[in-house]
């Protein structure tokens, strides 16, 4: 087969600008995607507490049990051990706020200047003033969300909601009146913008449907990548309506969604040294988490391969003086495999003025998926296709994260066999 160069194929056809035009309109296209940028925030005194923050808001988002947050005193955290969020506005005139860009979630939710003076995570952060918004309409309904440490409260209501421009009209969202214990007191985000499928949502049309359904985008996908180096407070973007080809190199990875709920999808195989530690398990893509959390089996299995020891609360610590003997971790997904290693999965946080070194695969209780939080996510370029109900995955140039972890990417025979029989009993919660 002769390759035609384009140089070669305009010389050819006789038509140069028709190629001109093309390539005018590849750029015009490529310049009408909008991008909100991603705001990141470290915990400069990681601690053991961060962890356990992030954790019971994780148990409550898949309906988990979580062992620490049913003690009766909480320990009081300072934020979740790393935090993403975007800019979002809400009302006429805009009130704004900083809100967690969670893709294991659906719900958009807010504090509320209704809430009581007693309540220390609503006061810490902005709250949202219905009275103050000419385009604020009443809703009613109420909402709650089980947490391990009681019930975040709130009600319904609708106003318009800016996003980087796109305005999206008649938003249905949550004013959070009642934030319990105090894994929210002293988070950097306001609330939440969840951008999983509307199916979790219990009725509410999500932001990005509404987005859609306005026509504020010219595709229905919404593509991420994370930074998760260096000190700057950029934490990368969010391109909605499309992808960016100068972000990622290669091909896209598309696997199908098993259940267009979560971010869900098939993972062919996750082994560490020789050891399967998965064969066709069921994952989720989770911006809200840092973690990555997985079945007790194979939570047991990775401690033996890292000689990590269990605190009995589903966390492990390694001996920080062995780091470099650590393995890699190789995940196939759709026939390629993303390689993790040891600096992308080991956080270091101080306890009692010591330095620990902590997994970061945890277990929670009842849990049979891989959560797959921003240890693997800030690896990769993210494409969340809401359209064709599919996930895809891409390699990610250098000077899109500032040469921030980069995954190996290998070429694998595809497999999309899924072992029903570790799900056992409860398989439909998973795939039906």
């Amino acid at each position: 087969m002769r390759h035609i160069r384009v140089q070669d194929a305009v010389m050819q056809v006789g038509h140069p600008p028709i190629i001109a035009i093309f390539l005018l309109l590849l750029g015009h296209s490529m310049g009408q995607l909008r991008r909100t940028t991603i705001n990141r925030q470290i915990n400069g005194n990681r601690t053991h507490a961060n962890v356990k923050a992030e954790k019971i808001v994780l148990a409550a988002k898949y309906f988990l049990v979580d062992k620490q947050s049913s003690q009766t005193t909480q320990v009081l955290t300072n934020g979740f051990n790393l935090e993403y969020t975007i800019r979002v506005c809400i009302g006429t005139p805009p009130q704004c706020f900083n809100l967690q860009f969670d893709t294991g979630s659906s719900d958009l939710w807010v504090p509320s200047v209704k809430c009581p003076s007693t309540n220390v995570a609503c006061q810490e952060h902005n709250k949202y003033n219905s009275s103050a918004s000419s385009t604020y309409v009443e809703d009613g309904g109420g909402f709650s969300l089980e947490y391990g440490t009681g019930s975040l409260l709130g009600f319904r209501s609708r106003d318009t909601v800016n996003i980087d421009g796109m305005v999206i009209r008649n938003q249905t969202f949550v004013e959070a009146v009642d934030e319990p214990g105090s894994a929210f007191v002293d988070v950097i985000f306001d609330g939440i913008i969840g951008m999983a499928f509307a199916s979790l949502s219990g009725g509410i049309t999500t932001p990005f449907d509404n987005i859609i359904r306005q026509g504020l985008v010219q595709r229905p996908v919404f593509s991420v990548y994370l930074r998760r180096d260096g000190s700057s407070q950029s934490g990368g973007e969010v391109i909605w309506g499309g992808i960016d080809r100068s972000i990622y190199r290669g091909c896209i990875n598309y696997v199908p969604v098993s259940l267009p709920a979560y971010w869900q999808f098939t993972v062919n195989s996750v082994k560490v040294r020789d050891i399967l530690l998965c064969n066709g398990c069921q994952a989720i893509a989770d911006t809200g988490t840092s973690l990555i959390v997985v079945p007790l089996r194979a939570y047991n299995a990775i401690n033996r391969a890292l000689n990590a020891t269990d605190n009995g609360e589903g966390e492990a610590f390694v001996d920080c003086s062995n780091l470099c003997k650590l393995p890699n971790f190789n995940l196939n997904i759709g026939g390629s495999t993303y390689t993790l290693t040891p600096k992308d999965y080991i956080y270091k946080l101080q306890d009692n003025n010591q330095t620990l070194c902590l997994s970061g695969f945890s277990y929670l209780e009842g849990n049979l998926l891989w959560i797959l939080g921003d240890i693997f996510l800030g690896t990769v370029y993210t494409v969340f296709d809401v359209g064709q109900e599919r996930i895809g995955f891409a390699k990610l140039k250098k000077n899109s994260t500032y040469g921030i972890y980069r995954p190996t990417y290998v070429r694998e025979p595809p497999s999309y066999g899924i072992d029903y029989s570790f799900y056992g009993d409860v398989y439909y919660r998973y795939f039906t």
